[in-house]
């Protein structure tokens, strides 16, 4: 495999270059999360970068991974959802079981300072205890059904966050009697999530209303924080006093502030919350009891609308929304030895590195998706297991070495067949490293045996040559193949698609007499909003504004004519047009007008004689193309009729019985017919009259109208007929 250097001077990118040239840009974090993330990390502000190490340690049988510790040899005890089960999986990713409580979950484990595992199991509330050999024993029975989380103090005691009472206990392990002792009662129903400070506090998160506790010493503790979330699911209490935390929402999921009184009435409560459990389908005690799937905080299987945050507090008291993504749920967090955070997350199995407030990075998307339940330190500085549900697996995450993977693009669409040009990767100016570029090509919209192979790209200082044949669709791949490669900023590649010839779809010669006229209401010093140009670019936003629609309306004008028409082109160049007409019968064209930007044209009639006409209208791409490669279409119109003379209108008999007159008045037109009669008798309104037939439809039509007119009345009579061009013809007579 040929790799070559990613140095390349920035050149400012546009949409179209020249004729027919086409530039596709990628270079935001929308563009490259479009793609897949093989090994390889995608940085908030758009760059492409190697990924830390990652490799699977051990596959476990059980779907659900809850909980993981590691003991001093560095061994990895892991807690389940699998009847409770706990594995016990080496450094070098050997697994076995060493517990089965044949229970619904070990939602909670803990190890003291002898290497004992303190083993929590759910809904029964009961504590095991295995020693160094594996041989198990009861430890002591709680009150509570969950145990959702455990951890050991400065002084020794074991600590337990519990739930459907909302209370913690602490327990002397060393005492041979143990007892759990109520060492803080929440007004919760759940306590979540346990950290003690450096000054001894304990820090207690809870549910269902996502409040952080501080605890002293002697159990008295307040409220220091509430995130108007359900749940506090992750606690990390830094060396200087300040606190990052995590919280979890899942919307729908019913909730009361104050506990219930028994373990019974928050079960029939929890039975009616909606969502998917943390459970797989298998996950029922092995008595068969039918217990209620437990309230919200349980679920593993997150769905779109689940969320989550990170917070810090400083020493003040004061809160920091650290990271919030929308639809991305958290569900473990761990600190990396720089201070940057790790957060494993419910949402298609990606893992965040989070540096801060809108600096972080999507470092892994685990190839099988699923959940990353929990990001525990493996004793080595910079290395994590990640402890992953759906499928349940233990991943050895190194921060300290680079991973070898590859970017692969989404399916590029051309719109049509397109030749390629060239391919550019912009990195950081003036190091050199190694990369690899491989494009496929193919004219279906998903990849099959009928696209190209992978094909290597030549080239040098970022700039490759696309060899591929020309074809609609095309993906690439960028080769990490050396950690020391920097990252990825930009990639461009540039396609050229055949000119296709534009059309004219329609064509409407609107009723004469009426003119357009148009409207340019945009001022001399056109502006866009700031904040519409962050979403689609100032560019595009003028763009949008130069093309806004002009007012375009019709008034009326006497021997004019407006044709409107419609036109599509391919390639979406710039077009212009030219009108010619020509008499119906005859070879010759007169031209209106010529480059035409506008899909309209109003012209005179006059001077034209009476007849029909046809018009041709011819559109071409000449203003995007090279005159050699441009081309046209037309189309010609319906006939259509010029009529500039008026009807005549003759009186042919006059006649009077008493005070009634007969007049019969004939009215023609050389060219078009008959459209309309009115009359108006001494100033009054026009009324309507009917040719002698009944019917106007031909071009002489005949009317007898009988009016009322007393001797000596002095009356007058107007009577106006109009063709149906619009010509208007008008007889006066005075009734004697």
């Amino acid at each position: 495999m040929r790799l070559f250097s990613t140095a390349l001077v920035f050149v400012t990118t546009t949409a179209f270059l020249g004729a027919r040239t086409h530039e596709t840009t990628h270079q935001s974090f929308d563009d490259f999360s479009k793609g897949e993330l093989n090994e390889i990390s995608l940085h908030t502000d758009g760059y492409l970068l190697a990924a830390p190490a990652l490799e699977t340690l051990a596959e476990l049988d059980a779907p659900i991974l809850w909980d993981a510790v590691v003991d001093s040899k560095g061994n990895l005890y892991v807690g389940t959802g699998n009847q409770g089960a706990v594995y016990k999986v080496t450094p070098e990713g050997e697994s076995e079981t060493v517990f089965e409580p044949n229970r619904l979950m070990t939602r909670a484990i803990a190890l003291d300072s002898r290497d004992q595992l303190y083993v929590a199991v759910s809904p029964d509330g009961t504590l095991y205890r295995v020693n160094r050999n594996g041989a198990v024993e009861i430890f002591l029975k709680l009150e509570d059904e969950y145990v959702w989380d455990m951890v050991f103090g400065e002084d020794g005691n074991l600590y337990l966050a519990t739930g459907s009472k909302g209370k913690i206990y602490r327990i002397d392990t060393g005492d041979k009697d143990p007892e759990a002792e109520v060492f803080f009662d929440s007004e919760e129903t759940h306590i979540t999530a346990l950290a003690f400070e450096a000054d001894g506090n304990l820090l207690a998160g809870s549910a269902t209303h996502g409040l952080l506790y501080r605890i002293d010493s002697e159990g008295e503790g307040n409220v220091i924080y509430s995130t108007g979330e359900r749940e506090v699911r992750s606690i990390l209490p830094q060396k200087d006093g300040t606190i990052f935390f995590s919280s979890f929402n899942q919307p729908g999921r019913s909730s009361s502030l104050k506990k219930p009184t028994s373990s019974s009435s928050s079960s029939s409560q929890s039975s009616n919350s909606s969502g998917s459990s943390f459970f797989a389908d298998t996950d029922t005690p092995s008595n068969g009891d039918q217990k209620p799937t437990p309230f919200y905080a349980m679920t593993v299987s997150a769905r779109g609308s689940d969320s989550g945050s990170l917070y810090w507090m400083d020493t003040e008291g004061f809160v920091t929304n650290w990271w919030l993504e929308n639809n991305i749920s958290i569900y473990s967090l761990a600190q990396m030895p720089n201070g940057q955070m790790i957060l494993g997350t419910g949402s298609k199995g990606h893992l965040y590195e989070v540096s801060n407030p809108g600096d972080w990075s999507l470092l892994h998307t685990l190839e099988a998706g699923g959940e990353i339940t929990g990001v525990i330190p493996a004793g080595d500085e910079g290395v994590y297991y990640l402890i992953c549900s759906n499928p349940g697996r233990i991943l050895k995450l190194d921060t300290n070495e680079s991973s070898e993977g590859y970017f692969q693009s989404e399916v590029v669409d051309f719109d049509h067949v397109s030749k390629y040009g060239s391919f550019q990767v912009y990195s950081n100016p003036g190091e050199e490293s190694q990369i690899g570029v491989e494009v496929r090509g193919g004219n279906l919209e998903s990849p099959d045996r009928t696209w190209t192979e992978w094909t290597e790209l030549a080239g040098e200082n970022g700039v490759f040559r696309n060899p591929l044949p020309p074809s609609r669709f095309m993906q690439y791949r960028l080769l990490f193949v050396d950690g020391a490669v920097p990252p990825v900023h930009q990639v461009r590649f540039f396609s050229r698609t055949q000119n296709l010839a534009p059309l004219i779809t329609t064509i409407k010669i609107l009723d004469s007499g009426y003119e357009t006229r148009t409207f340019t209401t945009q001022s001399t010093n056109p502006s866009v909003d700031l904040a519409r140009s962050l979403n689609s670019g100032v560019e595009a936003e003028f763009a949008k504004l130069a093309n806004k629609p002009r007012q375009v309306k019709l008034f009326p004008k006497p021997g004019s004519q407006t044709v409107a028409w419609r036109s599509i082109d391919g390639n979406g160049d710039d077009l212009s047009y030219s009108v010619k007409l020509s008499a119906l019968g005859e070879d010759t064209w007169v031209t209106l007008a010529e480059d035409l930007e506008e899909t309209y044209l109003s012209y005179t009639t006059q001077g034209f004689a009476d007849g029909y006409y046809r018009l041709k209208v011819t559109v071409t791409d000449d203003p995007s193309n090279p005159a050699s490669e441009a081309k046209t279409g037309e189309q010609v119109s319906e006939v259509f009729l010029i009529d500039n003379t008026p009807p005549v209108i003759l009186l042919s008999s006059y006649d009077r019985d008493e005070d009634e007159v007969t007049l019969e008045i004939t009215a023609s037109d050389s060219t078009s017919l008959i459209r309309s009669a009115t009359y108006r008798l001494n100033g009054n309104d026009m009324d309507s009259i009917h040719p002698e037939d009944g019917i106007l439809d031909e071009s002489l039509e005949t009317f007898i109208l009988k009016v009322d007119s007393p001797k000596d009345s002095e009356q007058s009579l107007l009577m106006e007929v109009e063709d149906e061009v619009g010509n208007v013809t008008a007889l006066t007579r005075r009734m004697d």
